[in-house]
């Protein structure tokens, strides 16, 4: 009898403690963290020690060829790190040039490595650095970067046409940290299924360029027209997707003669693509195929279907017209002459359009050595041709804000590298010498006559004034209309006064304790916020200022945060301070973990054992300190008669910075686990952002679980006070 009382008795604490509103509260033990800004603060001294000092995150990696639709980042752990977070920037070459823009990744990483699947381009860069927090809101220094790349294969394979009579030669443009390559052959002209074949394997050069000779058979492949790809193969034997197909053949006896070219359209026109080509053989027919940087190669004209008619001749000349075309491409052509020996060697020719510049932006930059705007764009097609005949001409023009012209000017081909690409800006100006600063530039290309369409960069916008004054709520009471979110908590309001510049709309900014920074895009001069968290304290801003951190005035700043329902406030009662080793949301995973090592919990544990020795074990006393307020609560266990006395005190206690109690109470059950609940304190005095007073007048203990109802007594912020009863 004696063992079977000791047993429930503790058998009985344990699920007391563990019994309330469970399905609210399980979080399986993990813990989410809002995107995070640059603006955090380390100076953690919530505990009364030394402020937190993380070292940075080191030994960082990142897989180049390894995967073809991934990149893995690690690093090492850093001692008192609880999480990491990581910026990404994309670069063409593998070495950093400085003007690269860093864009943090949207979620909080808690281990010490990161698959990267997001938007990965072939042949592109990509490099990482990392910043290790603790939840309190500490932060390191950010690490140095390191660069990855997917494993990509080939773009640029093509395959010779009619220049031996024993071989085709293929060739490949080199991919970085490719191991090997697989090339395959197919009498079709897709390398798919049973009629392609892996004809051979060759080696990564150190070249820009590599290369493979196929011997045909002679009796089966001479001037036949094969198709051939190649696919890169990753030192850890990964495959990328195979590249796209080109058409390759040997010379016969008796074909005819290769086609010469005499000229070809580059940017001449705005429409089409025109070729001139003479005709040396009044018996051949003529193939024109094209392809482009990543296209297929297709047929544009086929005489021997379409007829003869389907070509212009004049004076011994054919020419052709291909309208099926467009901005910024540059087409391979390939003229083939035929008879029913073979076909020719092709001619290989490339022609564009006269094309405008793309991808102008102007983007702000503001670091040791550089504030102002860094001007980018790409060169049209063609822009690197050196077959090309006739010039381009780059006309520029800069306008400042008040829509004058800052300057024009036309630059030649051989002067593109002179066109201004960073233009310097001041850090204070006042609002009539800002309106001769840089807004926009445009561009227009012309050649032999004709020009482009004009394209222009973004616009700067101009600087606004601060907002006069900014107010939110702090714990007041809800409005008419206000609706608790899915936390139970009530929505934030922020209002401000705007200076009387025509703006109307802004970006609303929230930071959390943890230097977590989210944005809102808002209309007119007021906002609810309905996304807020509990117990998180929040300090809101707006936008007031220009991409390079300017304004005509001063930032002002308001703290807030939303009050709760009293359910929500009974579920943190629960489970931060009287029962903090529950799993939750509202309290880190490292303070479960810490509480399971705290000489209470093992206790408690001890005394739901099954062995007798064990629950012995459990009677006494223990205590624990939290760890934001060196908050105290203390636990003692007693045999009683046919059960037991378990009590629980609590001083300052709670697991969390904006949260604590004061109180005690005891529970006095027999060995079925039934029984009273009281408080020799009269309950508990809650302190923080959300206080007010819990009694426990109607509580009791049956089969093991509290039942019955807390008396709530909850203060606003505004001096009124919410009071009732929640069920247990």
């Amino acid at each position: 009898m004696r063992r079977f009382m000791i047993c429930s008795v503790f058998l009985t604490v344990l699920l007391l403690l563990f019994s309330c509103n469970a399905s609210i509260l399980m979080n399986n033990g993990e813990i989410t963290v809002p995107d995070t800004g640059e603006d955090v603060d380390n100076d953690d001294t919530s505990d009364g020690n030394e402020p937190v000092v993380l070292d940075v995150p080191r030994s960082v990696n990142a897989t180049k060829s390894f995967y073809s639709d991934k990149i893995n980042v690690t690093w090492s752990p850093v001692t008192g790190a609880d999480y990491y977070t990581i910026e990404k920037c994309e670069h063409e070459h593998e070495k950093l040039t400085g003007g690269e823009n860093w864009i943090p990744l949207q979620h909080a990483v808690f281990d010490t490595s990161y698959s990267d699947c997001d938007s990965l381009q072939s042949g592109r860069f990509y490099s990482y650095r990392i910043t290790a927090h603790t939840f309190e809101g500490a932060a390191s220094c950010v690490s140095s970067s390191a660069s990855g790349t997917i494993l990509s294969s080939p773009q640029n394979v093509n395959a010779s046409r009619g220049t031996s009579e024993t071989s085709i030669d293929i060739t490949w443009e080199e991919m970085p940290y490719v191991d090997m390559y697989r090339v395959y052959m197919s009498r079709y002209s897709t390398i798919a299924g049973v009629e392609s074949e892996v004809i051979a394997t060759v080696a990564a050069g150190n070249g820009s360029t590599n290369a493979y000779t196929y011997t045909i058979d002679q009796d089966t492949q001479a001037g036949a027209e094969l198709s051939f790809a190649v696919q890169s193969v990753s030192e850890i034997g990964s495959r990328a997707e195979i590249s796209l197909p080109r058409t390759g053949y040997t010379r016969v006896q008796g074909a005819p003669l290769q086609p010469v070219c005499t000229s070809i359209t580059k940017g001449d026109s705005l429409s089409s693509v025109t070729m001139i080509f003479e005709a040396q053989d009044a018996d051949a027919d003529y193939v024109i195929k094209k392809y482009y940087p990543g296209g297929s190669e297709e047929v544009v004209l086929d005489t021997e279907a379409q007829g003869k008619d389907a070509l212009s001749y004049s004076d011994g000349r054919y020419s052709f017209t291909d309208t099926l075309v467009i901005n910024n491409v540059e087409y391979t052509y390939l003229i083939i002459a035929k008879n029913d020996k073979g076909p020719s060697p092709a001619t290989e020719v490339t022609g564009y359009l006269l094309s405008p510049v793309s991808n102008m932006q102007l983007v702000p930059v503001n670091d040791a050595s550089r504030f102002g705007y860094v001007f980018s764009y790409n060169l049209p097609a063609g822009s690197n041709d050196e077959e090309r005949e006739n010039e381009f001409i780059y006309h520029v023009s800069a306008y400042a804000k008040d829509g004058s012209v800052i300057y024009e000017r036309d630059f030649r081909d051989s002067e593109v590298d002179l066109i201004q690409t960073y233009y310097e800006f001041d850090r204070h100006v006042d609002e009539i010498s800002e309106l001769k600063e840089l807004e926009r530039i445009t561009i227009k290309v012309g050649c032999s006559g004709l020009s482009s369409s004009e394209v222009s960069t973004n616009r700067i916008a101009k600087m606004p004034s601060a907002i006069a004054h900014v107010s939110a709520t702090c714990n007041d009471s809800p409005l008419d209309g206000d609706v608790p979110n899915s936390y139970g908590v009530y929505p934030v309001h922020i209002s401000w006064i705007a200076a009387d510049d025509g703006m109307d709309a802004y970006v609303l900014y929230r930071k959390d304790e943890s230097g977590n920074v989210v944005n809102f895009n808002v209309k007119g001069t007021s906002y609810t916020d309905e996304t807020t968290s509990p117990l998180v304290r929040y300090e809101y801003w707006i936008a007031s200022r220009d991409e390079l951190g300017r304004t005509h005035g001063e930032p002002h700043f308001a703290n807030a945060y939303g009050s709760i329902t009293l359910e929500a406030y009974k579920v943190m009662f629960e489970s931060i301070s009287l029962k903090p080793w529950e799993i939750q949301d509202y309290v880190a995973s490292e303070y479960r973990s810490w509480w399971k090592n705290t000489e209470i919990a093992k206790m408690i544990e001890k005394g739901n054992s099954s062995s007798l020795t064990t629950q012995l074990e459990a009677l006494g006393s223990a205590s624990a300190s939290d760890h934001y307020r060196g908050g105290v609560v203390t636990y003692n266990a007693k045999r009683n008669d046919l059960g037991g006395l378990i009590s629980f005190t609590y001083s300052d206690f709670g697991e969390n910075a904006n949260f604590w109690i004061n109180g005690a109470y005891t529970m006095d059950v027999n060995a079925s686990g039934t029984g009273s609940a009281s408080s020799s304190s009269g309950g508990f005095d809650v302190s923080g952002m959300y206080p007010g007073h819990f009694g426990l007048e109607d509580i009791s203990v049956n089969s093991k679980r509290f039942t019955g109802r807390y008396t709530v007594t909850y203060n606003y912020s505004d001096g009124h006070v919410n009071s009732g009863k929640v069920g247990v």
